[in-house]
């Protein structure tokens, strides 16, 4: 087995500093996944309200916040398979709620964003999340913002 608490010496990032035992990295990943199951519920109220299946109305959401990612990496993020992800893009594109554009990258590939309806149908999901978010900010304190911001870029 891996020893995940070896010296790493001048590994980018390495801070000998920093040490996490596994029970702490376990904990945390508990956390960031609650935290997600917290804020994709207003996704599935999303869902609820306008009657579409779960995954469309966290496709609205994903493209809501990341506009103009690609088909494919909208696919690779919701770990979607292609025809099922072709299907829900095809409803919502046919309700109006999306459009697509040539990528500015590659004029191949077609990035995604919401259309005014699709805006409009996802602002109080939007707002939710928002709220949620604030609140845990707040509760948390302004020294842990920065904090949070920093280990969940570094995912990213």
């Amino acid at each position: 087995m891996h020893d995940v608490n070896q010296n790493r010496g001048q590994a980018p990032g390495f801070d000998p500093r920093l040490f996490l035992r596994d029970e702490e990295l376990d904990y945390g990943i508990a956390l960031l996944l609650s935290g997600e199951r917290v804020l994709m519920r207003q996704s599935g109220d999303l869902a609820t309200a306008e009657a579409m299946p779960p995954l469309a109305a966290r496709v609205l959401i994903a493209i809501r916040f990341q506009s103009g990612q690609t088909v494919s990496a909208l696919r690779g993020r919701l770990d979607a398979t292609t025809p099922t992800l072709a299907r829900i893009l095809g409803d919502l594109d046919q309700r109006g709620l999306i459009e697509r554009r040539v990528s500015r990258a590659d004029a191949r590939k077609r990035a995604l964003y919401l259309t005014t309806e699709g805006k409009r149908m996802t602002d109080p999901a939007a707002i939710a999340m928002r709220d949620t978010l604030r609140d845990a900010y707040r509760r948390a304190g302004a020294n842990a913002v920065a904090g949070a911001r920093a280990v969940l870029e570094a995912l990213s």
